[in-house]
């Protein structure tokens, strides 16, 4: 009996996690918990402490303020204050801290503001915890993140005291479960817990065999906002029901096809259990005894399990389990970009391009003097050639050369896109838009030679 959990009125999943103050005043309120005096008295509270805080922004000068910030320093008082609601043991103890015989707002301020501290030093362990286990590999989303302008920038401009509700910092890379409903360095905190448990997953494995693994689901994963995670605990989960190496993450093609017929016949409860048994497997081997990681895992197999269940549905099977590429087994294409010509002479020519009238001497121009491929990709960022002009002189050039082109200035990736400067940009959109309009079978053949094209 004394298990029994006793029933609260407020209920945990009707109140924000991001907005909790707000929410549990409201929730409270609709529960009768609190009644329109309680509200008004902390309410006037709530004003009282923005003065209070006004004052030391203004480092006791002014009372003045502009409203935006007097907002953002309101936001951050409530923010403060929700956390340190959220720290008792149920919202509706939570709700009777707010009656006007106890509540005192400054004092749950003062109270939030060491959870607040707290937190903040937590998420500083995790960060440098993340860094040390930080994978090997080219994803730019995921080294983007983990960069000096990624979450870095968290720990050198929050502000605790007036902006402790905000996340100043440059987070691209999408966790297998994503971290909602949180705001600040709670955030920030859950979103490097996260992560370093998939860290430390995919630590078991060599960069390599993680490579080949995201080689194979995708030759340009290097710019794909794709989770590393993910791939590698299907990759993983794929082999223990292949019986096959589960380090090596790697399965053939005769493995994906009597798995696909095996698991067509299977009942889905069925299926269902015997993931469960493989990831037991997989801890052995792996030698996963921490409980934080299996859980994270196990939740990651919801989402892992319904994309088996979609694909055994749709028959693409082989979208899910994924059969690595060595990518350093794949034929190449060696590519010359010819000798530069000296500095003062490309010079020379740059002007002389640009003091041109005419678009036909332009293009004469560059074909008889433009010897290697990297000056023309030079000439092109620097003279910013009309569209009409750069597709007369693109039908000038090979398959090669325009492949190579693609290969500098890939126009698949929405994220290199947000670096480029506004010549790269052009010359992107020029040559896709040159691409797009040749024949099917001519854009095939160029994309085909960019994915094996190498530079000496």
């Amino acid at each position: 009996m004394g298990s029994i959990e006793k029933r609260h009125l407020i209920e945990c999943n009707k109140l924000s996690g991001e907005f909790y103050f707000n929410s549990i005043l409201q929730e409270a309120y609709t529960c009768g918990l609190l009644d329109e005096s309680d509200l008004e008295n902390i309410q006037l509270q709530c004003i009282r402490l923005l003065a209070h805080k006004s004052e030391q922004y203004n480092m006791g000068k002014s009372s003045s303020i502009r409203v935006e910030v007097a907002e953002s320093i309101m936001k951050s008082n409530l923010y403060t204050i929700g956390l340190y609601l959220k720290s008792l043991p149920n919202p509706d103890i939570a709700a009777d801290e707010l009656k006007i015989k106890n509540a005192d707002v400054f004092e749950m301020y003062e109270r939030g503001r060491k959870i607040l501290h707290t937190k903040f030093q937590t998420a500083k362990h995790l960060y440098h915890l993340v860094q040390k286990s930080k994978l090997d590999t080219i994803n730019h989303s995921y080294n983007a993140t983990l960069s000096e302008n990624g979450i870095r920038i968290f720990f050198k401009a929050y502000n605790l005291d007036y902006g402790a509700y905000d996340c100043p910092a440059s987070i691209d890379y999408q966790l297998c479960n994503p971290v909602d409903d949180l705001g600040g360095v709670e955030f920030i905190q859950k979103y490097l817990e996260q992560l370093y448990l998939e860290n430390e997953f995919c630590k078991n494995f060599d960069a390599e065999h993680i490579h080949y693994l995201l080689y194979g689901y995708d030759k340009g994963y290097k710019d794909l906002l794709i989770n590393i995670f993910e791939q590698v605990l299907t990759a993983s989960l794929v082999c223990a029901l292949a019986d096959r190496n589960i380090r090596q993450l790697s399965i053939m093609q005769e493995d994906l096809r009597s798995l696909n017929e095996k698991l067509m016949k299977t009942e889905h409860h069925i299926l269902m259990l015997n993931i469960h048994q493989k990831i037991e497997d997989i801890y052995e081997v792996l030698n996963i005894t921490s409980s934080s990681l299996q859980k994270y895992i196990e939740r990651s197999l919801l989402r892992i399990k319904s994309n088996i269940k979609n694909a055994l549905e749709l028959n693409t099977l082989d979208k899910v389990f994924i059969i690595p590429v060595n990518s350093n087994l794949e034929p190449k294409i060696q590519f010359e970009s010819g000798v530069k010509m000296y500095d003062k002479a490309y010079r020379e020519l740059v002007d002389e391009l640009l003091a041109c009238r005419y678009s036909f001497d332009k293009l004469k121009l560059i074909k008889q003097k433009v010897k290697s491929f990297d000056d023309l990709e030079d000439l092109l960022l620097d003279i910013l050639l009309e569209e009409k002009e750069f597709i007369s002189l693109f039908d000038t050039l090979g398959d090669t050369e325009i492949a190579a082109m693609i290969k500098r200035h890939p126009f698949e990736s929405d994220i290199q896109a947000v670096d480029l400067s506004e010549a790269e940009q052009t010359v992107q959109l020029h040559l896709k838009n040159y691409v797009r309009q040749l024949p099917g079978y001519r854009q095939q053949l160029i994309l085909n030679i960019a994915n094996h094209l190498v530079w000496d």
